[in-house]
């Protein structure tokens, strides 16, 4: 298999653009077998098909309301692509200021935006839309579509905000079964536990309590959801709202991490180090500086 073509988010936005972008290919106008990677990732709807999507030496059959997640990286084609129409979502994250909130909560969240260490490559479908979710589904994209060709004033506020209700709606309907929609919806409450306690000791029993399970189902469940084990996705948000009053508070080093539920400030620093690769005080005079 010989790469073709390497598509870049450049090619589709300017630089103070929001980086999201629609792509729309009517019935027949894909080409059949153009590998190609990008540098972004995408959400590919099929709306219409038979076809085959090819990646990593699979080749496996899609038809309407697949829904495809496709990372940088992954090198990918189509197939018997005669019948296809398809709308394609694509988007670069690390560009964008995404809040997580309880997205995790969600397995294909995870899928879509992956933590760095569970990183969705497959050529199967992540999910499966039903006739009717598909059509909104469109419907939706094809909204976005056309307000970001839209130089209106709040262009920027309002795509993001569709962006946002596009991958919760696709989320929710992405075909999961009632026992693991009830274990999701339990997670989501030991999520939002977290977001509001994050700044006391959090412990795994009471979380499991809160979900209702065993500490070992709960640790299973949530690991599923958010990609991540519980004291993981806690520390994230303690290190979000680290950077938050980073920025907007004067608080010393030592409180900021009292605030944010460390009661060690060199430990706050070790794990502020760690994910974002600056120190505390560095992210600061950064920020500031800019």
């Amino acid at each position: 298999m010989q790469k073709i073509f390497h598509s870049t988010m450049d090619c589709f936005i300017g630089a103070t653009e929001l980086p999201v972008w629609v792509v729309y290919l009517g019935k027949g106008r894909h080409p059949a077998r153009f590998f190609h990677d990008h540098n972004y990732s995408e959400i590919a709807v099929i709306i219409r098909g038979p076809a085959r999507h090819v990646l990593d030496g699979e080749n496996v059959p899609v038809a309407a309301g697949d829904v495809l997640i496709i990372h940088p990286g992954a090198v990918h084609a189509y197939d018997e692509t005669g019948e296809m129409e398809i709308i394609n979502l694509i988007f670069d994250p690390s560009r964008l200021s995404l809040p997580q909130l309880d997205g995790y909560s969600m397995p294909l969240f995870g899928k879509i935006f992956p933590d760095g260490k569970n990183l969705y490559h497959s050529a199967n479908p992540a999910a499966r839309l039903a006739p009717d979710d598909l059509t909104e589904a469109v419907r939706m994209i094809r909204k976005l579509e056309d307000e970001l060709k839209d130089p209106l004033p709040g262009k920027l506020f309002l795509c993001m905000a569709l962006f946002m209700e596009i991958i919760a709606f696709i989320s929710r309907k992405s075909g999961q079964d009632g026992g693991e929609q009830r274990a999701n919806f339990l997670i989501g409450d030991a999520i939002r536990y977290m977001n509001r306690h994050y700044a006391e000791p959090v412990e795994l029993e009471k979380l499991a309590r809160i979900a209702k399970m065993s500490e070992r189902s709960f640790f299973r469940h949530f690991h599923v959801s958010a990609g991540c084990s519980p004291i993981e996705y806690l520390m994230k948000i303690r290190l979000r709202h680290g950077c938050d009053l980073l920025i907007n508070s004067n608080s010393s080093i030592a409180e900021i991490a009292e605030q944010c539920g460390f009661y060690d400030s060199n430990y706050f620093c070790k794990q502020f180090r760690r994910a974002f690769a600056v120190s505390p005080r560095s992210f600061r005079q950064q920020y500031r500086a800019g």
